[in-house]
């Protein structure tokens, strides 16, 4: 497996240099989100407020010249790619893989979490050491890690992907998290300062260096939202139970 080193550099550095520049979409919201339940690798459609999100993504990537949409294959997800591809003259490719899906929840899938400490008292470890517990018949948080960095490197090491142009990934909260936490050299345990709402865009540039497996990275864009959403993307799916009751602890999970 290749893994994706970064060294930290500034803007000004990338000038005149051939960057290319990832945008990171969180999928729009769902009705799942709003009840916070935990929905990692479900089939949940986006609600109607996710669809308008998705067509603000859209224009706001309309000016942007992008050669690749990457998305996860989770309908949520997927929706949010059409409804961006849609807009895109000349059409763009779609390429879809389970890599880009949220981390599996096992039996804790469509739960809130009041239910999951209710049913799960004596599991409930993944809330403040996730990278050491895992919910019950769930995913481990370093097997998402890996094929999340997998996928990037071989995004980054695409021979097919066009010289020109910006790459668009569309996937979950945790996953980009996770992956800017990489990126960035950032512990997994403060995750939790980047922010990354349903519908919300970031960006990341990559600088090129030697080694196409070793990006060096700027992040150049963080949540960014359209004013009409902002306020209730940011509450509907934050902090689930355990979330806000544990915060002070490190590794607690949104919805996704």
């Amino acid at each position: 497996m290749v893994e994706v080193t970064t060294h930290i550099t500034t803007a000004q550095s990338g000038e005149g240099q051939n960057t290319r520049r990832l945008w990171l979409v969180r999928h729009g919201l769902t009705e799942w989100n709003t009840q916070q339940r935990y929905c990692g690798h479900c089939d949940v459609p986006l609600s109607g407020q996710g669809r308008a999100q998705a067509l603000w993504l859209a224009e706001r990537l309309q000016e942007e010249m992008i050669c690749a949409i990457y998305t996860s294959d989770l309908v949520r997800a997927r929706e949010t790619t059409e409804i961006i591809a849609r807009q895109r003259i000349p059409a763009v490719q779609i390429r879809v893989s389970a890599a880009w899906r949220e981390i599996d929840f096992g039996d804790w899938e469509g739960l809130t979490y009041a239910q999951i400490a209710e049913q799960f008292k004596d599991q409930l470890g993944f809330f403040t050491d996730p990278e050491h517990c895992s919910p019950p018949n769930g995913e481990p948080l370093a097997h998402m890690q890996q094929r999340v960095k997998d996928a990037l490197s071989a995004i980054v090491q695409s021979d097919d992907l066009p010289i020109a142009g910006d790459a668009v990934i569309v996937s979950h909260g945790g996953p980009l998290r996770v992956l800017l936490c990489s990126l960035l050299g950032m512990p997994l345990q403060r995750q939790w300062q980047l922010r990354l709402d349903p519908g919300s865009l970031s960006a990341i540039d990559l600088l090129p260096v030697h080694e196409p497996a070793a990006p060096r990275v700027v992040l150049a864009l963080l949540n960014d939202r359209h004013a009409m959403h902002a306020d209730h993307s940011a509450k509907s799916p934050a902090l689930t139970g355990a979330a806000s009751e544990n915060r002070r602890e490190q590794g607690t999970m949104r919805n996704v």
